[in-house]
């Protein structure tokens, strides 16, 4: 019992302290039922700090990527839908010829000069209007193609041809490896003429060109000095290389993807001239069993304005083009 005391007399009265020490004592006390178990606070040591600057960091270093690879994207878009528009475009362009206003016009010599270099080098393929050929050459008139170049542009692509064009091989220069760069000129300004007929000045009759010396000496040594003979060879030679040559070639030794030779031809030389004179107006289409190349042939070789005697003429060159021997039998006319 006296330890017990003694254990009493040392605990502080509660009551003896003094009012400030009791203050603080209750307002932590306070402080602490305030603090509910469910409040978190990070502690000071947690690492969120450098969280943030790396995330920082890693926001520097993939915007500059994440950059190029978005330009890249668009740049690779905008070519695409560039090249889209570039297609549209192109497509319209004998749409926006016609709806404009006309350029000038074509000057009468050079429309006469391109029409009569046309006939002899492009009327086979293009037709006599360019108006084009079925199974042949394309309608130059509605093309924009030929609408979205310039001049310069055009007689280039005249210059190079389009040999791997399909179904027929255009060759340079339609065949004539003769034309110059002046005539592709003025075959151009012909053509223009054709595409927009505000253009198109009106135009003298059609004269047909003689037979240059050459052709006549030529063929009158191939009718062996029979001038009449040799007058049907001449203007046959003269037809044949201003219709057939694009096809057929110069002095008819053909057109590889397009017209067969004609030189020691065996169909050639299978008919007579009334037979031959039948088939060249018939012409020969792609579905024809008899046609090996698939080509078409059209009737006339593309030129409506051949007579029978024109025909009859080319038949009569054609056949110097079959032997050595001379040509001894005119053509039957």
């Amino acid at each position: 019992m006296a330890v017990q005391a003694d254990v009493e007399r040392t605990r502080p009265d509660r009551t003896l302290l003094s009012p400030d020490c009791t203050a603080r004592e209750n307002g932590t006390a306070t402080r602490a039922k305030a603090r509910t178990p469910d409040e978190w606070r990070p502690p000071t040591d947690s690492g969120f700090r450098e969280v943030g600057i790396a995330f920082l960091w890693a926001c520097l270093i993939m915007a500059p990527i994440l950059g190029i690879g978005t330009w890249f994207v668009y740049g690779d878009w905008r070519e695409k839908e560039d090249a889209r528009l570039a297609v549209i475009w192109a497509a319209q362009a004998y749409e926006r010829l016609i709806a404009a206003p006309a350029e000038g016009m074509v000057p009468v010599s050079d429309a006469v000069r391109g029409r009569d270099l046309f006939t002899s080098a492009c009327i086979a393929c293009h037709g006599p209007q360019g108006t084009g050929v079925v199974g042949l050459g394309k309608n130059l008139v509605e093309s924009d193609f030929v609408a979205g170049r310039t001049d310069d542009e055009l007689r280039q692509f005249l210059v190079m041809g389009r040999p791997n064009a399909r179904p027929v091989a255009m060759p340079p220069k339609g065949g004539r490896d003769d034309l110059t760069d002046d005539d592709l000129r003025h075959i151009v300004a012909f053509v223009r003429g054709l595409q927009d007929p505000r253009r198109m000045p009106e135009l003298p009759a059609v004269v047909a060109a003689a037979p240059s010396e050459e052709q006549k000496t030529a063929a009158l040594q191939a009718a062996g000095g029979d001038a009449e003979l040799a007058e049907y060879i001449a203007s046959g030679d003269k037809l044949f290389h201003s219709t057939c040559i694009a096809c057929h070639g110069k002095a008819g030794v053909g057109v590889q993807g397009n017209g067969k030779a004609l030189v020691k031809n065996s169909f050639v030389q299978s008919l007579d001239d009334d037979g031959l004179l039948a088939f060249i107006k018939q012409g020969r289409t792609p579905t024809d069993p008899k046609n090996t190349t698939g080509i078409q042939m059209p009737p006339k070789g593309g030129n409506p304005a051949l007579s029978d005697d024109d025909i009859l003429d080319i038949i009569s060159y054609l056949r110097t083009l079959q032997g050595d021997k001379p040509v001894t039998t005119p053509a039957i006319k």
